[in-house]
């Protein structure tokens, strides 16, 4: 059975200096694999001490990457289709993360 998390606790895990070294967060404790980044508007970043950090990471990149790749190589490079994939890419990539570093999940 998973633990349960206040959002207080994920918060503390996250204000901990100790779990930052040089902008990476690694916190073995929070459940986490996407958190917000220490500027929160800025976006998040990824729990580096989480298993699935890494394939979440190429998951990502794989899902940002791929589409473009394929639009690009049938010719349909810098034209409106691939500008709203891209658009769309990127909101769609916002929600996840979002999502999952919500602490509310975690409760």
């Amino acid at each position: 059975m998973k633990e349960k998390f206040t959002a207080e606790q994920l918060d503390n895990f996250w204000r901990d200096p100790a779990n930052w070294k040089t902008g990476i967060y690694r916190c073995p404790a929070d459940p986490r694999v996407i958190v917000p980044k220490r500027i929160k508007w800025m976006g998040w970043t990824v729990n580096f001490s989480h298993r699935y950090a890494w394939p979440s990471l190429l998951l990502i990149i794989v899902l940002m990457a791929g589409p473009l790749a394929i639009l690009a190589l049938k010719g349909f490079a810098n034209t409106p289709v691939w500008f709203v994939v891209l658009v769309a890419e990127v909101v769609l990539v916002c929600l996840v993360c979002w999502h999952y570093a919500s602490p509310k999940r975690y409760e």
